[in-house]
């Protein structure tokens, strides 16, 4: 985004970063000043209170006044300085993985309070037309713009389409070619069914010869769920990878994304993320479960992908693809196509219209 808004606009951008960012591949080339929120060094771990990030961003706000500061990432442990709106003329914000501040503020707990407090502070909240619900709140409705979300990774997908054909892509990432690649969980957290699915692939050893199942275990995991995900799937018998123990640089989910032939969205629950439109931006073709409600999504998006009711329907979806994979490449060119529009250099023009009202 960074790289676009300063395309776009005459601007200087000041980034202050919470410690575990750290772990991102970040790219500061777009950035004018880079601050760092670091974890205190404790026995065993790093042990990092919320009021140690705070203490550090008031220092680094410190006499310092923007025309905006806009807040990216807006998770309850981040909801730290009641002096940003002091520091600023317009104060901006936007939920990325709208899900988990939905759950926050229909809960009845602590960080609800806290979040309601930081959102009645700011002037403007930045969303996809999706995150609509927040209409429940009438404090918000005023403050809502529409905007796109872009992603970073969508132009080097992209850019990996215009140049490389999925076969070479599949091949350097080990996937192989002689079977369809099937996307298990884009995350390691396990509303992504992880196990389940494993187990419905186990009892189905006839499609052992037919697919190999992708595991990326990064985001959102914990080393034992990771571990039993890795046995289910070493037992099952099929041909696997697993990513685990470390962040994904852009260009690595770039390359993920553009490796996977189907996408199984069978969570419990989960928004329709930047990480779903990346997959089907890249051409992977989609079988999602109807409890996550993506049909309207999907329509605005000018995107395809195949509803499953259950496990079991999802799987003969699954076994209905692979026997005719030529006839759904006139979705997946669809899907690319539409997808354009997600790309930052699109997005951006909702941005810089925000930035640039009254």
């Amino acid at each position: 985004m960074a790289k676009w808004l300063k395309i776009s606009m005459d601007v200087t951008i000041n980034v202050f970063e919470f410690h575990h960012s750290h772990e991102q591949d970040c790219d500061y080339q777009y950035y004018d000043s880079v601050a760092t929120a670091k974890p205190i060094p404790f026995p065993g771990k790093d042990f990092n209170p919320s009021f140690h990030q705070a203490y550090q961003l008031d220092k680094y706000l410190q006499e310092k006044h923007f025309d905006i500061i806009h807040c990216h990432l807006i998770v309850a442990a981040d909801l730290l300085s009641r002096k940003l709106r002091s520091h600023c003329d317009r104060l901006f914000a936007t939920f990325w993985g709208g899900e988990e501040y939905r759950k926050i503020l229909g809960s009845k707990k602590l960080y609800r309070n806290r979040l309601k407090k930081f959102l009645e502070r700011i002037d403007c909240l930045m969303n996809s037309k999706h995150l609509l619900w927040l209409e429940t709140f009438p404090f918000l409705r005023e403050k809502f713009k529409e905007s796109r979300l872009g992603s970073a990774s969508l132009d080097i997908i992209y850019d990996l389409i215009k140049k490389y054909p999925r076969n070479e892509i599949k091949a350097e990432l080990g996937f192989p070619n002689d079977k369809v690649t099937v996307l298990i969980g884009y995350s390691g957290k396990s509303i992504h069914q992880h196990k389940e699915i494993i187990r419905n692939f186990s009892i189905r050893p006839q499609l052992r010869d037919k697919f190999h199942l992708l595991a990326i275990m990064t985001r959102g995991t914990v080393p034992e769920y990771a571990e039993e995900v890795e046995c289910a799937l070493t037992s099952s018998g099929y041909s696997y990878s697993m990513i685990k123990g470390h962040f994904l640089s852009d260009e690595q989910i770039a390359r993920f994304r553009y490796g996977t032939d189907i996408t199984l969205q069978l969570s419990t629950y989960d928004g329709f993320s930047r990480s779903i439109v990346e997959c089907l931006c890249a051409g992977s073709i989609m079988i999602y479960g109807t409890w996550l409600n993506y049909d309207n999504r999907l329509k605005q998006e000018h995107f395809k992908a195949f509803p499953a009711s259950s496990f079991g329907d999802a799987f003969f979806q699954l076994e209905k693809i692979s026997k005719d994979p030529v006839y759904y490449q006139g979705i997946v060119k669809s899907n690319m196509d539409a997808g354009k529009m997600n790309t930052w250099e699109e997005c951006i023009k909702d941005w810089v219209k925000a930035y640039t009202s009254g």
